[in-house]
């Protein structure tokens, strides 16, 4: 037998790595769409449900991330550089943990109504999580991702628009907010939605940083 065809054996097949990369993004814009619903609930027990479901959506989530870890201390050879692979689901996976967390802090801290600049973040991540899933569907190998520079540029793109109201939103709550305690309240969720959204640009730096290593 050939050399070539040996290697081809060893070489991980779509049914390992790109499938379970697709499940992961499929699992963040379920989250985030979600997440989108419990920013626009002013009812507190519907908020309640959608943080429980979103507390379902990051279980499913960390099952998929010990399926995408145990394939890769499995596999002798990898489609990309193991650290990359490591990266792409840790950050995968901060993602949906960050979304969770929002929504723990939204239901617990019981604001009578979520300021807008919550909605237009949660709107974002949302749109991030949809770039992120348009690029794994459609990868096959390391190769495919040069067709989604585009994709790349948005997540970036939704990430400083995301920064910019993080900024002026936090300006206004210092300059605006008489109550310390809902001050504090606020500014721990918009913080923590702020970290989703800087998570989904991490993801999209990687795809960069594999394209470039393609060359």
């Amino acid at each position: 037998m050939k050399l070539d065809k040996i290697f081809s054996f060893l070489v991980p097949k779509d049914h390992k790595f790109f499938p379970l990369f697709n499940d992961a993004a499929d699992n963040l814009v379920l989250a985030s769409e979600l997440l989108i619903k419990l920013v626009r609930e002013r009812d507190l027990s519907q908020r309640l449900e959608y943080m429980k479901q979103i507390k379902d959506v990051e279980h499913i989530g960390d099952d998929i991330t010990r399926k995408l870890l145990t394939e890769l201390n499995g596999t002798f050879i990898t489609p990309f550089e193991r650290e990359d692979i490591h990266e792409l689901i840790s950050n995968m996976d901060d993602i949906v943990d960050y979304i969770h967390s929002s929504s723990k802090r939204i239901n617990l801290y019981k604001l009578s109504a979520i300021p807008e600049e919550f909605v237009w973040i949660a709107d974002r991540i949302h749109s991030a999580n949809k770039e992120i899933q348009n690029v794994l569907r459609s990868v096959r190998s390391v190769s495919d991702f040069k067709k989604h520079v585009h994709s790349i540029e948005k997540i970036s793109e939704y990430e400083s628009e995301v920064d910019d109201i993080y900024q002026e939103h936090l300006s206004k709550l210092f300059e605006q907010e008489v109550n310390a305690i809902d001050l504090i309240k606020k500014r721990d969720i918009l913080t923590t939605l702020e970290k989703a959204i800087d998570k989904c640009d991490d993801v999209g730096n990687i795809f960069s940083s594999l394209i470039i290593k393609m060359g």
